[in-house]
């Protein structure tokens, strides 16, 4: 263990899946390392709980109780609902990994949560849906309010578009498509960020976490520095970088490690725990 207090924050992506070993199955990935979670003596906090112990200064109150947050990036209905796929069979969905795997693991008494960032817009989830996963209609909203009310999973924002390369058009005007640390106006910003925040407090109400992801994990100083501290709908930014959540984390800027890039397998995930 470091002598500094850290936390370790694990990102998955529901959509990686394409065939059934570790380092190919996110899904497969979160179960093996559920059990490796539980059998290091670590327990889940919600990254709202991490957030908050950075907004507060607290982070080495929390880390001494050897915690790890779990979230899930773009949304896809993978992430809650369970799926036969026509080629290889019954995938667990997330939410019901976390459920089997994870029940003894919340901190610190209720269920361990993880938190799903998801795209907002309707018409981009449709699009993506065609373009990513076949056009099967699984980037839908309708288990949202579900997943929130049950409490394993939380839904944060992971902006409005993505700014996703497939898109036939994106709403941030002056931005690049794939490269989110492009987002440097606050037009650009109300649109992916503000607009889709509006859109899941429409949804969740009391529910919406005000939890932001920045897609592909960028970020830049404007936002960070300027477009965030400004404005009061999210609370917190989750970035990608592979680094540990501590003390001197900004609000704006709380690092994750993300499966198949910091870790590839439980051995690495292992590593990564223990070095906390």
């Amino acid at each position: 263990m470091s002598d500094i207090a850290r936390i370790p924050i694990l990102t998955y992506h529901a959509l990686h899946a394409p065939a059934w070993e570790y380092q190919t199955n996110d899904h497969v990935a979160l179960e093996r390392d559920l059990a490796e979670i539980r059998y290091l003596g670590f327990r889940i906090a919600s990254l709202a709980c991490i957030a908050q112990a950075v907004i507060e200064g607290h982070v080495a109150e929390l880390a001494a109780e050897r915690v790890v947050g779990i979230s899930l990036d773009d949304g896809t209905d993978h992430d809650y609902l369970d799926f036969s796929h026509p080629d290889y069979g019954y995938l667990k969905s997330m939410a019901r990994v976390m459920r089997e795997g994870g029940v003894d693991l919340g901190f610190p008494f209720g269920p361990a949560s993880a938190t799903s960032f998801v795209i907002v817009s309707p018409r981009a989830r449709e699009q993506l849906d065609r373009s990513c996963i076949a056009g099967r209609d699984q980037w839908r909203d309708t288990w949202w309010l579900e997943a929130a009310r049950e409490g394993v999973l939380e839904i944060g924002n992971h902006s409005w578009d993505h700014l996703h390369p497939s898109l036939e058009t994106i709403v941030a005007t002056g931005s690049e498509r794939g490269r989110f640390d492009t987002v440097t106006s606050h037009a650009d910003a109300e649109r992916e960020i503000g607009d889709a925040e509006a859109f899941l407090r429409e949804r969740l109400g009391d529910l919406a976490t005000g939890l932001f992801a920045y897609p592909y994990g960028a970020l830049n100083n404007f936002l960070v520095s300027e477009y965030f501290p400004k404005q009061s709908r999210v609370t917190a930014a989750f970035a990608g970088g592979g680094l540990y959540v501590d003390a001197n984390t900004d609000r704006w800027a709380i690092p994750r490690f993300t499966c198949q890039e910091h870790w590839r397998t439980p051995e690495e995930l292992r590593h990564l725990l223990l070095s906390a």
